[in-house]
């Protein structure tokens, strides 16, 4: 596939016909190639939920005036001709140094969270994981996972070998040694185990390999499948990826090939809680919901300060659009609860992936947000709700104290996440629930 024209936008921003659009911060494309995503885009609608998009990008305008806005997802959409499509988060970051921190490393950063996307062997530090789009960042690290397995030696195992012999070894299949041997009495048609590397694992990553070096952009990677590829010979291609992953076995002695399995289902079956999807004129596209990665990243980070002597924290599972795939209106479920062990006190733990800003009415906070703080409250006997809202440039140093209070009861209370130092930022809040319920507690008392 030959390098085409890559095109980047981020969360708010939008796409828009080449020498058409007279709005302000669209991203101008050639028009036939505007074509060819939008189409992909009404193919591919989203589940419909309350509060939730539509579509992986939002279709507006008319004639000319047409334009597709990043709402809510973050990744990478590639024509058939090599045209590059890039969504990234619209969140600014500065590190510890004083360096901005591009959105492209909170993006990968917030990805290593979700256990379904193995990364851990990949260095988001580099120039590498900065030029590559989400997908093919997937693939090096699913060849990266591949290439470990190699140096240590494919695994081999014993597997059924099913055969018209000369000679009697393991067991007669008797029903085929009668049709295929009735005029060959000097044959015997027999099964019995080999030990090869020619195993259902084994299998599917040589399968895995063989798609992406079909589908992907770079050239490196593609020196790097063929170089994989090499250590398959002797391996078969699965021809039924769903029974080769129903015989497949991740035991102990297999757990180097834990993430490259766990690649191939995704590739392969699509299993995945993100939408990833192929069409007419899309070679590949892999499109995450930023709120989902959000979630998942702040429920680790959390996990890593909570002290679990004395607290326990609960994930709910949020419902987020899939591909094609239409669901039922549900009721909207809390993110984390954060539970005292020693008497059950909990509170509710809501994360937001929503810049506030002073210029706004309300800061931006949706009012849903605001009655579902006492509608969770009760229903989920939690004393308080916690909204953890990323820190963005427009109120970093002037950030409100916003509370929700029903008398001297805090029933919310807004929180802001600093990402560049989120387990700082994330211990802030828990001294802030730790503050809030001690003064609750006076305040209770002195009423008493």
């Amino acid at each position: 596939m030959g390098k085409r024209d890559r095109f980047h936008i981020k969360e708010s921003e939008f796409f828009t016909i080449e020498g058409s659009s007279k709005r302000e911060g669209g991203i101008p494309i050639p028009e036939h190639e505007f074509g060819l995503l939008e189409d992909f885009v009404y193919e591919n609608p989203l589940s419909s939920l309350p509060g939730q998009p539509d579509y992986m990008l939002r279709p507006s305008g008319e004639g000319k005036e047409r334009i597709l806005t990043a709402d809510g997802f973050a990744g990478a959409v590639v024509l058939k001709d090599g045209t590059q499509f890039e969504i990234l988060p619209n969140l600014s970051v500065i590190s510890k140094d004083g360096k901005r921190l591009s959105e492209k490393h909170m993006l990968l950063e917030m990805i290593q969270s979700v256990k379904s996307f193995p990364l851990g062997n990949y260095n988001i530090n580099t120039m590498a994981a900065e030029k590559l789009n989400i997908f093919e960042t997937f693939v090096l690290s699913f060849v990266n996972s591949c290439m470990l397995i190699i140096n240590n030696g494919l695994k081999q195992a014993y597997v059924p070998f099913l055969n018209n012999e000369n000679f009697l070894k393991g067991k007669v299949d008797y029903a085929k040694h009668a049709t295929k041997n009735f005029a060959h009495k000097d044959k015997f048609y027999v099964i019995y185990d080999v030990f090869t590397i020619n195993r259902a694992e084994n299998r599917l990553i040589k399968s895995t390999l063989k798609y992406l070096r079909g589908i992907t952009c770079s050239a490196r990677t593609r020196n790097k499948i063929d170089i994989a590829l090499a250590n398959f010979d002797g391996v078969d291609y699965s021809t039924n990826y769903a029974q080769d992953f129903s015989a497949s076995v991740l035991d102990r002695s297999m757990l180097a090939y834990v993430d490259a399995m766990t690649w191939a289902k995704v590739f392969l079956l699509k299993k995945s809680t993100v939408a990833i999807a192929t069409g007419r004129n899309v070679i590949y596209s892999v499109m995450l919901p930023t709120e989902q990665l959000f979630d998942c990243y702040i429920a680790k980070k959390l996990g890593d300060v909570t002290d679990k002597r004395y607290f326990s924290i609960e994930m709910q599972h949020k419902i987020y659009p899939v591909l094609n795939r239409r669901i039922p209106n549900v009721e909207q479920k809390p993110g984390m609860f954060l539970t005292r062990k020693e008497d059950r006190h909990r509170v509710i733990i809501d994360a937001k992936w929503q810049g506030l800003d002073e210029e706004q009415v309300n800061y931006g906070i949706r009012d849903i947000d605001i009655y579902n703080a006492y509608n969770m409250q009760e229903k989920y006997n939690a004393s308080t709700v916690y909204y953890l809202y990323p820190l963005t440039e427009k109120i970093r140093g002037r950030e409100p104290n916003i509370v929700f209070r029903d008398g001297d009861n805090i029933l919310g209370r807004v929180c802001f996440l600093d990402m560049s130092h989120i387990e700082d930022s994330l211990s802030d809040v828990l001294d802030q629930i730790y503050n809030d319920e001690t003064q609750s507690r006076g305040a209770n008392t002195e009423a008493g």
